[in-house]
């Protein structure tokens, strides 16, 4: 259902379902997020709202659905919460710390 890197990438939209990757250790210094990938060594830090997105990926969500979250949490418009959102996740996918599923 999910896959990582290896697997035919496509473009993330509103409707993907997005979830955190296993395999990392994470902290929180200063309500941002640190995470350290255990296989390669690899430390990840998000800051604030990078930081409530990666909290929001405990369980399998829609980007459709972190956005519509973070407008109620956050001023922001939701065209431009949209591509913040997938601009971050899309690095996140990259980095192999988040998994994909296209299915409805």
């Amino acid at each position: 259902m999910f896959a990582h890197s290896g697997s035919q990438i496509r473009p993330l939209s509103p409707a993907t379902m997005v979830a955190r990757y296993s395999g990392f250790i994470e902290a929180e210094v200063n309500n941002e997020v640190v995470a350290l990938n255990v296989e390669n060594g690899t430390c990840y830090g998000l800051n604030l709202v990078g930081s409530r997105i990666w909290n929001l990926l405990t369980a399998p969500v829609r980007i459709q659905d972190i956005c519509a979250r973070l407008q109620t949490e956050y001023k922001v418009e939701p065209g431009v919460c949209e591509r913040q959102v997938i601009d971050l996740l899309e690095e996140l996918r990259a980095e192999g710390l988040i998994t994909t599923s296209d299915e409805e």
